[in-house]
């Protein structure tokens, strides 16, 4: 079900993208060749599945949300590749954007994603202007020096001082620099919710609790996927003497903690005590900590 799902909720997405983004110049291209490839689409789905648990936002709605989650998502990844951040050359299957196109344009072309996603939610005709600011606050908080980025920086920060970190602030960083998005994901789909407040707060529990479990497999995976099936280059993290829940807790320890925090996520989804499909996103949460790539 969850493998149905992902892919279409990519064609979703994609023809939604593929329709805003044309090909009028080189800027367009490179925005193209990273946002519309084959993509997990994990955030976007989340959206998706959140949504069908709410009945206050149109299938339109719902799509043009989970496009602006890719935007945000996809801009991170060219920018975490440049050469002054992660230096991968490989990223979903191919040659990374600053390889591909060069630095300068991977750097534009990221930028253009970023603004792109704001545009798109406050062009949204169905959404209340209150939601759509709501939506551009989630997203912006998620992202932005709150959230991705900060924990974007403290990932650098304690690459530099070349100090062993403790399992608080490992959790910290891989909370916010990929949990927040993940995150917002699921709060976004309850926009003008028909949900209660409380039911509205298990399910962004539940987002905060799989977003550092599916950080915390990719961890995993880095050290033990193969990088043919990951689309991206492994062993990064060595290279980049990063400080991961690997190297704080070591493997085995890794995974009962990420195995913990998908436990606890279905049980969040179980205790809403919904008569609407949870099946969507539990199969989702279990994707997130058992995927191969």
């Amino acid at each position: 079900m969850s493998a149905k799902f992902l892919t279409r909720s990519r064609e979703l997405i994609h023809n939604n993208l593929s329709g805003l983004i044309k090909s009028e110049s080189l800027i367009d291209q490179a925005m193209r060749y990273s946002v519309l490839t084959d993509s997990k689409v994990i955030r976007p789905a989340l959206v998706l599945a959140s949504g069908k648990l709410n009945s206050n936002l149109s299938e339109a709605s719902l799509i043009n949300l989970a496009s602006a989650v890719e935007l945000i998502h996809t801009y991170s990844l060219i920018h975490d590749d440049l050469p002054s951040m992660d230096n991968d050359d490989f990223r979903r299957g191919k040659e990374s954007s600053h390889i591909k196109f060069g630095e300068a344009y991977a750097i534009l072309a990221g930028d253009a994603l970023h603004d792109l996603a704001f545009e798109l939610i406050t062009l949204d005709k169905d959404m209340s202007d209150s939601a759509k600011v709501k939506a551009v606050n989630i997203l912006s908080r998620a992202s932005g020096s709150s959230g991705m980025v900060l924990g974007q920086y403290l990932d650098i920060e304690s690459e530099n001082n070349n100090k062993a970190i403790g399992e608080n602030e490992i959790e910290k960083i891989h909370s916010l620099k990929t949990g927040k998005l993940i995150q917002a994901s699921i709060n976004l789909g309850q926009l003008e919710s028909s949900l209660s407040v409380e039911k509205q707060s298990i399910l962004s529990e539940f987002g905060s609790a799989i977003g550092l479990a599916f950080q915390i497999h990719d961890d995993i995976l880095d050290q033990v996927g193969e990088s043919s099936i990951l689309g991206k280059s492994t062993q990064s993290d060595i290279k980049n003497f990063k400080q991961t829940y690997i190297t704080v807790l070591g493997i085995e320890k890794s995974k009962v903690v990420a195995n913990n925090l998908a436990t606890k996520s279905i049980k969040l989804l179980e205790n809403l005590n919904l008569d609407k499909d949870i099946e969507t996103l539990k199969e989702l949460a279990d994707y997130m900590v058992n995927r191969k790539r």
